[in-house]
């Protein structure tokens, strides 16, 4: 019997001996998951907007798909992507729901003055240069390529009124930059802005009147006229072939816009 005993025990060190390796072991190779790091959360909790203006919100910590959705549509609007733009002066909540979690971030409104139009304009006409000009476009491409920008990513404001001007500040170059829609002289504005930053010879033609306005750059020595709210480019000779479609291999280049009422 006391052989029997010596056996067992034996067996039982070897056993705890084993034990404790893999538990080394596994201490070396293993470490604890963070969880605070898998949190789902959204990258603003709170945000204040102007009129017109867009933010981007983002979810971290989950690679489920997120639907986003808004409190109020009149007062913001939400994309699939999460980007928010101010429609109207207010409050609301964006919700992103990801999986059995809804995620919410308050968003406020504002209308923005007249010194903050003018700072928001020249904030995204430097944007807008900084993207689309590069620095081997000479001084017409540069002058087409914004011409084209503003022809496809602004729309007409038909209401030519004092009051709709108020509203929709229809006149500014914020108009046409920022809420992209934009009477003549909004285009004309955002296009002048757009050629100073991008160091490009431009004149406002008829800046001030109640007529029609539009713009002329210089290149060499030479006025050429440029209508971005008429889309007529003038003269586009010159301009590499890679910067065009075949729709635009003319002299006078007219595009179609998105009207929006």
């Amino acid at each position: 019997m006391k052989k029997v005993r010596t056996r067992k025990t034996g067996m039982q060190e070897l056993t705890i001996a084993w034990t404790i390796f893999a538990v080394l072991f596994l201490g070396v190779f293993i470490r604890p998951v963070n969880v605070q790091a898998a949190k789902v959360k959204l990258n603003k909790s709170t945000v204040t907007i102007y009129r017109g203006n867009t933010t981007s919100l983002k979810v971290s910590g989950s690679k489920r798909k997120v639907k986003w959705s808004t409190s109020k549509k009149s007062v913001v609007s939400v994309s699939s992507s999460g980007n928010v733009k101010g429609k109207k002066t207010g409050s609301a909540y964006i919700y992103a729901r990801v999986g059995k979690r809804t995620l919410k971030c308050r968003i406020i409104v504002k209308e923005p003055d007249k010194a903050k139009r003018l700072s928001l304009a020249k904030k995204e006409a430097k944007k807008i240069v900084k993207k689309y000009v590069t620095a081997d476009l000479s001084t017409k491409e540069r002058a087409f390529i914004l011409f084209r920008y503003l022809t496809e990513h602004c729309s007409w404001q038909l209401n030519q009124s004092s009051e709709a001007y108020q509203k929709n500040y229809g006149n500014e170059a914020y108009a046409a930059l920022v809420m992209k829609k934009a009477a003549c002289s909004g285009y004309a504005k955002a296009y002048t802005q757009l050629c100073e930053v991008a160091n490009v010879p431009v004149r406002h033609v008829n800046a001030g009147s109640w007529t029609h306005q539009w713009n002329e750059v210089k290149v060499n020595r030479k006025w050429i006229k440029v209508d971005a709210y008429g889309g007529i480019f003038a003269d586009t000779t010159g301009i590499r072939k890679s910067l065009r479609t075949s729709a635009e291999e003319k002299e006078q280049l007219v595009f179609h816009f998105t009207i929006e009422r």
